[in-house]
C-alpha cells in the first residue's frame, strides 16, 4: 500500500493531484490598458496571452532583483494576478507608483486558489469554469500537466465541490502542501520565499527560461535582467540535489551548509523533502555558480549528494 505522500505523487504522475494554495492571494486588474500596463511591469509577455490562458512571470525591481513570482490569468474583461500573500500589499504599493494616466485599476479581492498537477489536470479547468465566479486555465510548472483554479472566497465551497467531483471522476486525489513540496522539488520547481526571494535575480533562481520573455518590449528591470542573460554568468545559482539513500530519517533543514568534493563551502539548502519516486531525500540549494554542473558531487551535513537535472528520472 502506498504511503499518503507516495499516493499524492503517484496520482500527480498518472491522473491528477489537487492542492489548495493557501499562501496565494489575488489582485484583480481592470481597465482598457490593463494588458499594456502590466506588460511594462512583468517579465512575461502578456500581449501574447489570450482570454482563458494563464502565463507565469516575475515582478522585478528596477535593479533586476525579483519582487515575487506571478501567475496571470487573462479573462475577457479583467486580469487576475495570483501572487504570494506575504508580498501582495507591497506589490500593490509598487504598482500604484507606476500607474499614472493608464486606464487600469487594481484591487485585492479575496479568492481561494488551487493548483492541479498531472495529465488529467485539464479536466478540472472546465469544472472550475462551471462553478460560479471561478476562473481557470492550464499551466504546467512540473512538466506533468497542470492548471491553476481560482474562485472568489464567497464561492469557495461551491467551487471545491465541483473540483472534488472532477478529481474523483478523473481518478485523482485531493492532496496537501507536503505532497506539493515533494513533487515540486522532484520536478525542479523553485518556490518563492523558500528557494528565492527579493535578493535573487531571475537567472540565480533558474527562472529565466520559464518566466522571462527576451522578445517583448521594455519592462521594469529589463536592462539588468537582459544584461545578466547576455553576459551568461551570475555568482550563484539554485540547483536541485538528490541525497544518497543512507538511512537518514529526515531531509536536511533549510540553511544546512553544502560543501564541494574538496571540502569547500559552496552554498546552503533552501528547501527539502522526501522523494517517493527516488526513494531518497531531495532538496534545493543556492550554490556558487562555479559549483553547479550536471551530476556534480557535493556533501550536505556529511551526506553524499549530487546535482540532478530537475526531473524525477532516477
Amino acid at each position: 500500500m502506498l504511503s499518503p505522500l507516495s499516493s499524492q505523487i503517484d496520482h500527480a504522475r498518472r491522473s491528477v493531484l489537487l492542492v489548495r494554495a493557501s499562501e496565494l492571494e489575488v489582485i484583480v486588474v481592470r481597465g482598457s490598458d490593463r494588458i499594456s500596463w502590466l506588460n511594462g511591469l512583468l517579465t512575461c509577455n502578456l500581449a501574447a496571452a489570450a482570454p482563458g490562458q494563464a502565463i507565469y512571470g516575475l515582478a522585478v525591481q528596477q535593479k533586476g532583483r525579483i519582487v515575487c513570482d506571478v501567475t496571470v490569468l487573462v479573462e475577457e474583461d479583467r486580469v487576475l494576478l495570483v501572487v504570494p500573500a506575504s508580498i501582495r500589499a507591497e506589490l500593490e504599493t509598487s504598482f500604484d507608483h507606476y500607474l499614472v494616466m493608464e486606464d487600469a485599476e487594481f484591487s485585492h479581492v479575496p479568492y481561494a486558489v488551487w493548483h492541479a498537477h498531472g495529465p488529467r489536470a485539464r479536466d478540472l479547468v472546465a469544472a472550475a469554469r462551471g462553478a460560479s465566479g471561478a476562473s481557470a486555465a492550464e499551466i504546467d510548472p512540473t512538466g506533468l500537466g497542470g492548471a491553476i483554479l481560482a474562485a472568489p472566497s464567497e464561492d469557495e465551497a461551491k467551487a471545491f465541490e465541483a473540483l472534488s467531483t472532477a478529481v474523483q471522476q478523473a481518478g485523482g486525489l485531493v492532496g496537501d502542501d507536503a505532497g506539493w513540496e515533494a513533487l515540486r522539488i522532484e520536478q525542479g520547481v523553485p518556490r518563492f520565499s523558500r528557494d528565492f526571494d527579493g535578493t535573487t535575480y531571475p537567472q540565480e533562481a533558474t527562472l529565466e527560461r520559464r518566466a522571462v520573455s527576451f522578445d517583448k518590449g521594455c519592462y521594469l528591470g529589463q536592462e539588468v535582467v537582459c544584461m545578466l542573460e547576455m553576459r551568461g554568468r551570475v555568482k550563484r545559482k539554485l540547483a536541485p540535489l538528490v541525497l544518497a539513500n543512507d538511512g537518514a530519517p529526515e531531509p536536511p533543514a533549510k540553511g544546512t551548509e553544502v560543501f564541494d568534493a574538496a571540502g569547500n563551502k559552496v552554498g546552503e539548502i533552501t528547501s527539502s523533502a522526501p522523494s517517493p519516486t527516488r526513494d531518497a531525500h531531495v532538496a534545493f540549494a543556492m550554490l556558487k555558480a562555479s559549483a553547479v554542473a550536471p551530476d556534480a558531487a557535493v556533501k550536505v551535513a556529511g551526506r553524499d549528494a549530487r546535482i540532478y537535472s530537475g526531473s524525477a528520472e532516477k
